[in-house]
């Protein structure tokens, strides 16, 4: 063992609280991040396996991440396999390497991270002395095809209630084919990628996926909790018969998604953070996590506040999560008393139509100078293509009420490249930021001082599950042109401080969310040249923009279509040719047996 990195690990363990270690659990699984540990210990699904694994007695559960720059010179100096973080443990030493991925792009940092374990990067090269490689999290709701021949098992759904299975399946199988037999024929939550034959049509595209054995699904369902995730453990419990359990969780159980190990050193370190709600009801056609969360759910404000007098010892800091934080049915409960608990509050992204005078109070009040809003573009129209129904009178009116409150910085969130976008919806984008910027310095008169405005600039990168995954990304040269116009003439506003995406680190998005698995040779590739994608490109003869930048007919079989979203085709197409013709739609009701998007009838 490198002793320098296993200094290193441990200099951050002494900063945190609530890690663990279990000796003499039967079952042993590294829990991987595919990014840094100060970026890792800001992911409330990290946080949320980690705890469920280790609540499992026959589980011990370590963290892993992708090192740091001190850390990788010395893997790379010393050539030690990559190592756990709280016993340093080499991680090819493991039951389970399981990856939880929340974004595409990281896609390369697993591989690498399989590299730097000395495990074998491809599913095929790997035998029963290997651990079993699973892949979770928000990633696989989306397209986990550029790295299914990397892994065993990509769990489908949420982990609150696969996590158990896994373990189960794991415990009472045998063999490696045993249990991965034994996944794949539940039909839901499990998809093993050696159990399919992909087919291609002479042109490139997906023909189908064959199952290679009986019992096998033509398509993995996902798996969502459909009211509260803790469910997850309940059933294990009831199959179990452990009475006592079933007991305790129904009555006294707090479930939550929150921090579960203090690390101040990481990103928002500082705070308890805490998921409010998962999914969002306005269906935004470019967003994947409002249609990939169907339907949208909530958790209770009494687990909430619960989990938040537990923690108050330790900070007085909080963070909702949440993609619509005042869509929450109990906002102003959960508001009330957090404010009652002297807790100093913050929030993701809001949404302009639902932010309120109590949520705007709570910031106030804690001392928040900037707020995140996400009006996406400047043009009305273009709004309508992208179901998002406000008009820009209504933005700056919004806008101006944050403004009253003494909150004078505002970062907006806004896309280039949209569908049907023209140069005149992108120079209504300046219209509409010098009309926020002109009403944030009248506001800032009365309290003698200025703010400014944060546009954070992205390209539309088109995602699975939604509808517009037919629509093609701008080419790279094209955004890049996008970009530079918008960004010159946004430069030109004072008090403006732009910030932007580069056109090419949203085509390798575009390239991982839409691609198949001839893309893991890509990936492969780029990790062995230390991250360098268009090498890898050239070197592996893989045509990018066969990927990225084609719109899609709507007979093409997706490479994602293996897994059953839940949505149907019907449903996306006609949300489709809505967009094309700049027409909304209504938000999601969230109320069971409703049949409108399709998810209910198999999720409630």
């Amino acid at each position: 063992m490198n002793k320098r990195i296993a200094d290193s690990y441990k200099q951050k363990l002494s900063a945190e609280d609530g890690w663990q270690i279990k000796r003499g659990a039967p079952l042993r699984i590294a829990l991987c991040y595919p990014n840094t540990h100060a970026v890792g210990m800001a992911n409330l699904g990290l946080h949320t396996m980690y705890e469920l694994f280790n609540k499992i007695p026959e589980v011990a559960c370590e963290r892993v991440f992708l090192p740091d720059d001190f850390e990788m010179r010395e893997y790379e100096k010393s050539r030690s396999p990559l190592l756990s973080m709280e016993t340093q443990t080499p991680v090819k030493d493991f039951d389970v390497v399981a990856f939880s991925i929340s974004f595409e792009t990281d896609y390369l940092n697993m591989a690498r991270m399989l590299q730097l374990s000395q495990i074998p990067i491809w599913a095929k090269d790997r035998n029963h002395f290997h651990p079993l490689v699973v892949m979770g999290g928000a990633a696989s709701f989306l397209n986990p095809e550029p790295i299914a021949d990397f892994t065993d098992i990509i769990a489908v759904g949420e982990g609150e209630i696969l996590a158990f299975q896994l373990v189960d399946a794991i415990l009472e199988n045998e063999t490696k084919d045993e249990i991965l037999l034994s996944l794949a024929k539940i039909g839901r939550g499990f998809y093993v990628p050696s159990l399919y034959d992909v087919i291609y049509n002479d042109d490139g595209t997906v023909f189908d996926y064959l199952p290679i054995e009986t019992g096998v699904p033509k398509r993995v369902g996902r798996a969502l909790a459909a009211a509260n995730p803790k469910e997850g453990t309940l059933r294990r419990a009831i199959k179990r018969n452990e009475t006592e359990v079933v007991d305790f969780l129904m009555n006294q159980d707090v479930f939550a998604p929150s921090t579960s190990v203090w690390s101040p050193q990481a990103e928002m370190g500082d705070r308890l953070l805490i998921e409010i709600s998962r999914g969002c009801s306005q269906g935004c056609r470019f967003c994947w996590a409002g249609y990939n969360y169907y339907p949208p759910r909530v958790v209770p404000a009494r687990d909430i506040l619960a989990k938040a007098a537990e923690w108050r010892g330790k900070t007085n800091k909080i963070g909702l999560v949440s993609t619509a934080v005042c869509d929450h049915p109990e906002i102003s409960t959960i508001l009330s008393e957090l404010r009652k608990m002297d807790y100093r509050i913050t929030v993701s992204s809001l949404r302009l139509d639902q932010i309120s005078e109590e949520l705007l109070d709570a910031l106030v009040e804690s001392n928040d100078q900037q707020i995140a809003v996400a009006p996406e573009t400047g043009s009305d129209r273009l709004r309508r293509v992208i179901n998002k129904n406000l008009t820009n009178d209504e933005i700056v009116d919004i806008c101006g009420s944050v403004f009253d409150r003494g909150m004078l910085t505002v970062k907006l969130y806004l896309m280039v490249g949209l569908p049907t976008e023209t140069d005149e919806d992108l120079d209504e984008m300046f219209v509409l930021v010098e009309r926020i910027k002109n009403r944030m310095l009248e506001a800032g008169r009365r309290f003698g001082r200025a703010g400014k405005i944060i546009p954070s600039l992205n390209g539309f990168v088109p995602k699975p599950n939604t509808p517009l995954q037919w629509d093609a990304i701008c080419s790279e040269k094209e955004l890049k042109q996008r970009l530079k116009y918008v960004c010159k003439n946004l430069a030109r506003i004072p008090n403006v401080e732009v910030r932007a995406m580069s056109a090419r680190i949203a085509h390798e998005q575009a390239l991982f969310s839409s691609g198949d698995r001839t893309v893991a040779k890509v990936i492969e590739s780029a990790a062995r040249m230390k991250g360098n994608l268009n090498e890898a490109l050239r070197a592996t003869g893989v045509d990018a923009a066969f990927h990225t930048s084609r719109d899609r007919s709507y007979d093409e079989f997706l490479p994602w279509s293996i897994v059953d979203s839940g949505l149907s085709f019907e449903f996306l197409k006609e949300e489709h040719e809505k967009a094309q013709a700049a027409k909304s739609s209504k938000p999601c009701p969230a109320v069971e047996k409703c049949t409108t998007c399709g998810v209910c009838p198999t999720t409630w």
